[in-house]
């Protein structure tokens, strides 16, 4: 705390307004300094809400991102149980139809045996009987 002189009608004037110049003085540096850091305040609450925003937006995106991911791999187990299910109707199918094939063939097989048997029956009774005839030719005289 300043002391001022004391004079004959009080405090020394010039003393007191030094004192309150000094004051003043130093009141417009603070106020000037006030001023400045308010400002610097402002702008880094600026940038802290522009980050908060822009941190949001960010998080909001990687949810977006998550969310697309966890659809897309859903879409993918999807659509790879039903190329599976697919496969295997295919699979069946194709099975089906070589073993109706099989049968097929094996039954056409059967019958190509047994008609060659029955041609080998027939040529042999042919062979036979031209046997025979020419046996009854030969005892044939022809004296």
């Amino acid at each position: 705390m300043e002391k001022f002189s004391i004079t004959l009608n009080g405090y020394d004037p010039e003393e007191v307004n030094s004192f309150i110049d000094d004051v003043i003085s130093r009141m417009e540096k603070l106020v000037v300094e006030n001023q400045r850091l308010s400002v610097k305040i402002k702008r880094i609450q600026a940038t802290k809400n522009n980050e908060a925003a822009l941190e949001e937006k960010l998080n909001k995106a990687i949810m977006a991102v998550q969310e697309t991911s966890d659809r897309m791999k859903e879409l993918a187990r999807t659509e790879s149980a039903m190329i599976i299910e697919e496969a295997r109707r295919n699979a069946d199918a194709i099975i089906h139809e070589a073993l109706l094939n099989a049968e097929k063939t094996e039954f056409e097989a059967n019958r190509l045996k047994k008609n060659i048997a029955v041609y080998k029956n027939k040529i042999e009774n042919i062979l036979k009987s031209q046997l025979e005839l020419n046996e009854e030719i030969d005892k044939i005289d022809f004296d």
